[in-house]
């Protein structure tokens, strides 16, 4: 299902699932044709949301399988229920037509500066981890100062090339929740696709007991590598 604004284009979804860390529990608010859960390694349980009755319709090839289908305001649902800590919320709002070259109505449900503003307290708020994709603008810039950031370069449904931003309540993470994008593009996400295929064809070739040393090992430097990490699911204040 196609939709106006959705992450379906070449490289969006997979920007940003490079972002995601771990997590048990996954939202996608405002979700459209919900393309970065088409895209995205499952959750445990994954929650999609959208005001638009049509829309939740067409979402019904996602629901069961661990996800759950809410239609209604995403600020609302966001408000009135507390999520773990490892959970993770991705906002992608109708953006704030002060932002988008054309101010038309794009979308059933468009929001208003305010709405925005609601949003972006709510999601201030939270202590999980979140991610809000939106083109520049002063209002995300001045009221998300402290999150972090990331840009990518896509084509409009008009033909022209914008910027998408990403903001992050959580620092860069060093573990990912889906490794399969993994790669600033096709060309390098295929590099590290045969890389890791050859280090699992080298462990598979081995005797079993020089196996689980290696495997031992890799688990050893993990464990180090996370000591005095602070990538968990903690907000940036």
């Amino acid at each position: 299902m196609t939709y106006p604004g959705g992450k379906g284009g070449a490289g969006v979804a997979q920007w940003i699932i490079n972002q995601m860390p771990p997590h048990s529990t996954y939202v996608e608010a405002f979700a459209g044709g919900a393309a970065v859960l088409r895209a995205k390694k499952p959750a445990r349980s994954s929650i999609v949301i959208d005001a638009d009755e049509h829309v939740c319709t067409a979402l019904a090839d996602v629901a069961g399988h661990g996800v759950t289908v809410v239609c209604g305001d995403a600020i609302s649902w966001l408000e009135s229920n507390p999520l773990p800590a490892d959970a993770l919320v991705y906002c992608d709002p109708p953006y704030l037509r002060s932002s988008r070259r054309s101010a038309r109505d794009l979308y059933k449900f468009e929001m208003t500066d305010l709405e925005h503003r609601r949003l972006l307290r709510c999601l201030l708020a939270l202590k999980c981890f979140v991610l809000v994709s939106g083109y520049w603008s002063s209002l995300y810039v001045e009221m998300l100062a402290a999150w972090r950031t990331s840009t990518f370069q896509t084509r409009t449904r008009g033909g022209g090339m914008a910027t998408e931003w990403l903001w992050m309540n959580y620092p860069e993470p060093i573990e990912l929740h889906d490794y399969r994008y993994l790669g600033a593009n096709f060309r390098e996400r295929e590099r590290i696709k045969r890389k890791r295929n050859r280090w699992l064809s080298r462990l598979a070739s081995m005797p079993p007991i020089e196996r689980y040393a290696m495997m031992s090992a890799l688990g050893e430097l993990r464990d180090r590598l996370a000591v005095g990490d602070d990538a968990g699911p903690h907000r940036q204040e």
